[in-house]
């Protein structure tokens, strides 16, 4: 199966493209494809960010310097999934808790999976679940869980669309 990747440049309070993206995929209903975000980061700061060698990441206890949010659209028919989020960050343990103490909850309906040191928090979301919620939620997340670059206004989603 091929897949189509397309990049929608946005600012964080300003994503009407990315939910279109998202309805498009979810509006497919067999759970295929995925939307990555991570924030753009200048010369200066990609600088900053530590290199890691693949030995490196496989040994290292814990994910990237910048985090990394993924969705994935639910799936319908003979092996229904519901629709998933995921951060990939380098902050360590517990994520989820050191987010609550700063007010940064799961919204309600959403369901914890993981909260991995390395492979980061995995949640299901509910059915029908707004995508605005969703994408406000993964970029507030991805800012808090950095270790450094403190990510700015602008992001980049990777639509990663299985062709027809």
């Amino acid at each position: 199966m091929a897949i189509t990747i397309t990049d929608i440049g946005f600012h964080r309070d300003e994503h009407q493209r990315v939910v279109a993206a998202m309805q498009r995929l979810e509006g497919r209903g067999d759970g295929q494809g995925w939307i990555n975000f991570t924030p753009c980061l200048t010369e200066e700061e990609h600088a900053r960010v530590p290199e890691r060698s693949a030995l490196g990441d496989f040994f290292a206890g814990r994910g990237p310097a910048v985090a990394m949010a993924t969705w994935t659209p639910a799936a319908r028919g003979a092996k229904p999934r519901p629709a998933q989020i995921g951060v990939e960050h380098g902050t360590g343990p517990k994520a989820l808790d050191r987010l609550a103490e700063v007010g940064v909850e799961l919204p309600q309906g959403w369901v914890k999976r993981q909260d991995h040191a390395k492979h980061g928090i995995v949640a299901e979301l509910p059915d029908g679940e707004d995508p605005s919620v969703v994408i406000t939620w993964l970029i507030v997340a991805s800012t808090l869980l950095r270790t450094v670059v403190e990510p700015g206004e602008d992001w980049i989603a990777l639509v990663h669309e299985p062709d027809a």
